[in-house]
């Protein structure tokens, strides 16, 4: 019998050393791999803006004399970065030290790079001290509300300027976008339609007439735009904007939109009235789900029931894409539209289009009901 010598159990016990120390070895650089592969995502991810696609501004107030750490601290705490150690271990890596004292605004959507440049140089992003956001659709009422309160200007001064005829005769000789057709007899208000509707941002001190002029500014360039296409469709921006100011307050979608426009142009060339309720509405200064008989009588000249073509000047704010509408209406055999109430599924409403007046009268019989109901379900 042959037993295994000395040297060969060294050997083998030598082997199994080595096996194991290998796989030690492995295991250990493994756990290292990982460990760096989750650090370096971690620190990638703390590099990155907290939310990108965040609006949000935050205001955070930075003392005289305050470090990374501290800085990186207050940061973290409102939410503008996600870790402050790696704020502070990032900048000592950078070098950035500079840091200025002061009142910033920043948003979670901005990198540390962002953030700690705008920190750095010291620039103090400046909160505008009047805001004021005009939605599309808006009436000029609307529109002086809303300016009174945004900019604490008292309504009766903000009304009277605006049907001050010096001053919009002024207006008139100045932007060649403005006719007399704002001053004819009728109008109710010579710059409805054309306070164009969007967000500005006033200093303290800003007069009323300069916040007017800045309104105005949108809704020139828009007629400089399109100064061919008016040409082309034979009729003046004020009616342009008047018909415009109609789709928009008929519809939402800029399907919707263009469809309507179409009803709209069959309507004016086959000799009908328009018969659109917001513009009777405009008439009446009072707004309701059911137009009455009374209200389809009021002697306006806004009013499409009573008067045929387009209305005498628009009756609200203008979109682009309303306006737009208007101008390339869709070309559709379609004669009468009925809105639905919103509904789920429909949350702007759903807008049905017909040839007949029969058929459009279907659609009045049928869905009047859900009018009624949403009637009295806001009204609880």
């Amino acid at each position: 019998m042959n037993y295994p010598s000395m040297s060969d159990e060294k050997r083998a016990r030598s082997r199994i050393v080595r096996r194991i120390t290998v796989i030690i070895l492995a295991v250990f650089l493994l756990v290292i791999a990982t460990g760096a592969a989750v650090s370096y995502a971690f620190v990638k991810r703390s590099l990155e803006p907290v939310d990108p696609s965040s609006t949000e501004m935050v205001e955070v107030e930075v003392p005289l004399g305050a470090g990374s750490g501290y800085i990186g601290e207050l940061l973290e705490e409102n939410g503008l970065v996600r870790n402050s150690t790696i704020f502070r271990l990032y900048t000592r890596f950078k070098n950035e030290s500079s840091f200025q004292a002061g009142t910033y605004t920043l948003s979670p959507s901005q990198s540390l790079d962002e953030m700690i440049a705008t920190l750095k140089t010291g620039k103090v992003i400046v909160v505008p001290d009047i805001k004021l956001t005009i939605p599309e659709g808006f009436t000029i009422d609307q529109v002086i509300k809303r300016l009174a309160s945004v900019a604490e200007i008292p309504e009766e001064e903000i009304s009277a300027q605006l049907s001050d005829k010096e001053y919009i005769a002024s207006l008139v000789a100045e932007h060649e976008m403005l006719t007399d057709e704002v001053l004819a007899d009728g109008i109710y208000h010579p710059l409805e339609g054309y306070l164009f509707p969007a967000t500005y941002e006033f200093d303290k001190g800003v007069t009323l007439t300069q916040i007017i002029d800045e309104m105005l500014k949108p809704t020139e360039q828009l007629y400089n735009e399109n100064k061919a296409a008016l040409e082309a469709a034979g009729r003046t921006f004020h009616e342009t904007l008047a018909l415009a100011s109609v789709v928009e307050k008929e519809a939402v979608s800029t399907e919707d939109r263009q469809e309507i426009a179409g009803v709209f142009e069959n309507r004016l060339a086959d000799g009908m009235r328009l018969q659109s309720d917001p513009t009777v509405w405009y008439g009446t200064g009072e707004t309701s789900i059911f137009t009455s008989f009374n209200d389809l009588q009021n002697d306006s000249l806004y009013n499409t029931y009573k008067y045929a073509g387009i209305p005498i000047g628009p009756i609200a704010s203008v979109s682009r894409d309303a306006f737009a509408a208007t101008l390339n209406p869709n070309d559709t055999e379609n004669f009468y539209f009925y809105a639905r109430p919103p509904r789920e599924g429909f949350p702007n409403g759903e807008v049905l289009f017909e040839v007949t007046y029969e058929e459009h009268q279907q659609n009045v019989n049928q869905y009047r009901p859900e009018w009624e109901a949403f009637e009295a379900a806001n009204n609880n």
